[in-house]
Formats: structure tokens, sequence, C-alpha cells
């Protein structure tokens, strides 16, 4: 009995190594396949960088503004920004087929050679997807605004969201764009009544999710050192009102500022 319990215990062993030797062998050798969590598209082997990164591809499309519209393609492509033109709006994205999903960069410089010393890096703005906003704020140089591969051609329409300067405070209702130049880094953020508080900040190829809370609250938030940023507030959901007061320094702030509310179309 002891042996064949030895025999037993022998048989185990070399099944576990034996089967994790072939799981070892099998993702080293075959095709490795992933799921696109923004689109849903299925790779087999190593996705393209394009389909992250467009400014790799090959001869990618200008694409241009025509009555307000973007024409997007399936194939990506970019836009140009001459600098210093006014903060604008991609939204309400129409795709041909199911609802898309369309990464958004943008890049200071005009260069397209990733290997060139004058190409800068571009940064990530979010994604334009059904009921979706991409605010563009920008730089004091000519730029560029990137689109990745999508599923379907897709149209988008472009706007000039009012803005409203930003000093130390601004209190309001509904939704906002406020435009802050200072030194402040930090503010505290609040909110009372019922309904969604959201508050993104945007800049010069930068976006970033500060607050994203229901009903009442009252958050500290912080963001990274530069010369203006823009305050996206969305809060149009409920009878709610929200005041957000910037942390000192503020360098010669503005008159405080009560946006009035956004009503939704």
């Amino acid at each position: 009995m002891a042996g064949v319990e030895r025999i037993r215990r022998f048989s185990l062993v070399t099944w576990i190594v034996g089967t994790v030797t072939v799981a070892v062998i099998a993702f080293l050798v075959l095709p490795q396949v992933a799921v696109d969590e923004q689109t849903g598209e299925v790779y087999v082997g190593t996705p393209g960088e394009e389909a992250y990164a467009p400014w790799l591809a090959d001869e990618p499309e200008e694409y241009e503004i025509v009555d307000g519209v973007l024409h997007g393609t399936a194939a990506g492509g970019f836009l140009r920004i001459d600098a210093d033109s006014a903060l604008f709006m991609v939204d309400n994205p129409e795709g041909e087929g199911e609802a898309d999903w369309v990464r958004v960069y943008q890049q200071q410089g005009v260069e397209f050679d990733p290997d060139s010393e004058e190409w800068q890096y571009p940064g990530y703005l979010g994604s334009l997807y059904p009921d979706s906003d991409i605010l563009v704020l920008p730089g004091d140089e000519d730029g560029l605004l990137w689109f990745a591969p999508s599923l379907t051609d897709w149209t988008a329409e472009v706007t000039t969201p009012e803005v409203l300067p930003m000093g130390e405070s601004a209190s309001g209702q509904g939704n906002a764009v406020l435009m802050y130049e200072g030194a402040a880094l930090s503010g505290r953020f609040q909110h009372t009544g019922s309904g969604l508080f959201m508050v993104a900040v945007v800049t010069v190829g930068g976006w970033d999710l500060l607050v994203n809370e229901f009903d009442e609250v009252d958050v500290r938030a912080s963001w990274e050192p530069t010369d203006r940023v823009v305050f996206q507030v969305d809060a149009d959901t409920g009878d709610g009102s929200w005041t957000i007061t910037l942390d000192t320094p503020a360098g010669d702030p503005a008159p405080s500022t009560t946006p009035t509310s956004t009503p939704t179309p």
C-alpha cells in the first residue's frame, strides 16, 4: 500500500508540474487575445500601436471642420489647432454603426515624426461617445488634435462654449465652463441639494476628473501646476447648487463668478 501511495503522489506532482509547464509554453507561443475595453474590438496578438497612438499611422488623414461639423473616419486622423484660438468643444458624435468610442489626444506643436527632437508627446483628453464631449484648450503655439481609429466613420459638432473668468471662488447652478489664470493648485468643491456634481480640469493637452459625486458633496482636489486651467462643471441633473473655492495663492483674482444654469438640449 505504501508503494501505491508513493506512485499516486508522484503522479499528482508530475501532473501539476506538467500542467504549469504547458500553460507557460502556451502563453509564450500562442497568440494573445485581447478585447479593447473602449470599442469592444477583439485583437488576436498584440494590437497595432496606432490603435492607441494614431500619430504612428502611415500618412494619417487630416480632418477639417465644415459648417461646425467634424467628419471623422474609422481609420483615425488629426485636426490642426491654431495658436491662441478660442477654446472649443467637440460633442454629440454620431457613428454610422453601433455606439463607438473615439480616443482624443492633443499635441503641442505640429511635428509628425515621433523620433524628432521637436516632437512633443500628445496628452489624452478623453473619449468621444454618445452624450459625451471633449473640451479643447488651444496652446500658445500651433498644435494637433489626434483622433484614434474607431469601429465606424463618425461626425461630431464643434461649438464654442461660453467661458466665464474665475477668481478665488465661483458659485452657481447647472453646467458651467470657468477659466482660471493664477497660481492656485488646489481648491474646495462643494455641492448642496440633489443631482450629479462633476468637475473636470482641462489644460493644454491635459484632462483630469477632480470630482464625480452626487447630492451633498464637500471635497478637496488639486491639479498639476500650469498658468491657466478650465473647470468644466456638469451639474444639471437635479436642483443642487455648487461652490468652488480655490486655495491661496491665487494671484490677483478676478471678482467671484456666479454662472447661470445651462439648459440641457
